[in-house]
Parts: structure tokens; C-alpha cells; sequence
């Protein structure tokens, strides 16, 4: 009898699965929700690696191209002369000294490059874009032209190097009134040829980037260059 009674009371009750059920829920909604946060914080940690990558390689390549500097003024696509380094207070051009050719290219060693920031169209926006936002920013810019002296077709071509960029402002140090300036060349004066093809070049560049992600990143690059001779403007680099 009693050995019926026992084996009438084994197993779970209704009452007991349901518990174990909830239970059973309750822990996979926690794991799932507990995997998702695992992997959004994984997504943002790469995004913001891929960020400081892009900003790190952005200011090497300027800080690259300013070292290789040099005094050579360029034709431009008409009858003049472009100055060895043409700049403005958001923008600056110049030629640069042992340029790598990874893609042999039709050109020598010395190139045409210039900074500048400017607004991406919509592929540029989805590449760069790493975070939902509707205003991203500007671009910063870097040019380059496949030939020095430049006929009526010669284009750049722009790679953008960062984006969620606010403002470029830029300073040049003059040599010969000790004084920082917003524009270069300065003037003209005597000891320039006739043609335009100045070759002066400022003491330093002060660099003033303002970001959404770093804030104000402020850059003095003095200047060690190299003079080339003034009958270079029109050869055959």
C-alpha cells in the first residue's frame, strides 16, 4: 500500500513546470540581451579603432608630405605660375620631394599635393560614416596632380582622409617680417622673377584642425627644404 502511495506522488505538477518554464524564459531573454550588449559594444569599440586609425594615418600623411617640401614653383594650366606653396587661411598647395610611385605612374619623383576640407557626396558619406548621424561633418581632403606643370586638363585626384571635420584654419611664419600670416605667398617683392614663379616658402605652418571626435588638434610644422634650381618651372618633371 504504501509502496502505491509512493510511486503515485512521483513527477512534477503543473504548477512546478510552469515555474521551471518562466524560469527557463526569464534566463534566455537575459542571455540574448546579455549577447547583444556584447556585441554593440564590440561594434563600437571598432568603429571608434577604425576612427583613431583613420585620424592617426591622417596626420602622418601631412606631416610625410610637409617634410618633403621643396622650393619648386609649377606651371599652371594657362600661361603662368603657380608659387612653390600657394595658400589660403582653409587650403594650401605645394610641390613635394621623393614622392612614392607604388603604381607607375607617368611621373618623376617631385609632385603637386594640397590640402583642404570639403563635404562628401553620398557614396563618400557611406564610407566613412561610422555612426548614425545625419550631419557627419566635413571631409578632409588630400590632392594630388599625376603631372608637376599642368595642362588645360589636369585634374586632381582627391582622397578623402577623415571625416567629421568642423574647420581648417592655417598660418604661415614669414621669414622676412618674423610675423605669422594667413595667406602665402605674403606680397610680392624684388627678389622675384618676372614670370611669377616665386619660390618662397614660409618658415613654419600652423595647423589648426577641429573635430567632432578629438576636438582641437593644433600642428606647428617648421620647414628644413630643399631649393631647387629656378629653371626647373617648365622641365620635364
Amino acid at each position: 500500500m504504501m509502496i502505491r502511495q509512493l510511486k503515485a506522488q512521483s513527477g512534477f505538477t503543473l504548477v512546478e513546470v510552469m515555474v521551471v518554464l518562466v524560469l527557463v524564459a526569464i534566463i534566455s531573454v537575459g542571455s540574448f540581451s546579455l549577447l547583444d550588449i556584447f556585441r554593440s559594444t564590440d561594434h563600437v569599440v571598432e568603429q571608434r579603432a577604425e576612427e583613431l586609425r583613420r585620424f592617426s594615418m591622417a596626420l602622418y600623411r601631412l606631416e610625410d608630405d610637409l617634410r618633403q617640401l621643396t622650393a619648386r614653383p609649377i606651371k599652371n594650366a594657362y600661361s603662368g605660375y603657380e608659387p612653390a606653396l600657394r595658400g589660403d587661411e582653409d587650403e594650401f598647395e605645394f610641390t613635394r620631394l621623393g614622392a612614392a610611385n607604388l603604381t607607375a605612374e607617368p611621373r618623376g619623383e617631385l609632385q603637386r599635393l594640397g590640402y583642404s576640407i570639403g563635404y562628401p557626396e553620398s557614396d563618400e558619406r557611406d564610407s566613412f560614416s561610422t555612426a548614425e548621424e545625419e550631419d557627419p561633418g566635413a571631409l578632409l581632403l588630400r590632392s594630388r596632380w599625376q603631372v608637376l606643370d599642368r595642362g588645360p586638363d589636369s585634374e586632381p585626384i582627391v582622397e578623402p582622409l577623415m571625416m567629421g571635420v568642423e574647420s581648417l584654419t592655417l598660418r604661415y611664419f614669414d621669414p622676412e617680417s618674423e610675423a605669422w600670416v594667413s595667406q602665402w605667398p605674403p606680397a610680392p617683392n624684388d627678389n622675384n622673377p618676372p614670370n611669377g614663379a616665386d619660390p618662397r616658402l614660409p618658415k613654419a605652418i600652423e595647423f589648426v584642425l577641429i573635430t567632432r571626435q578629438y576636438g582641437e588638434i593644433r600642428r606647428v610644422f617648421p620647414f628644413s627644404t630643399v631649393e631647387l634650381p629656378r629653371s626647373q618651372p617648365g622641365g620635364g618633371d
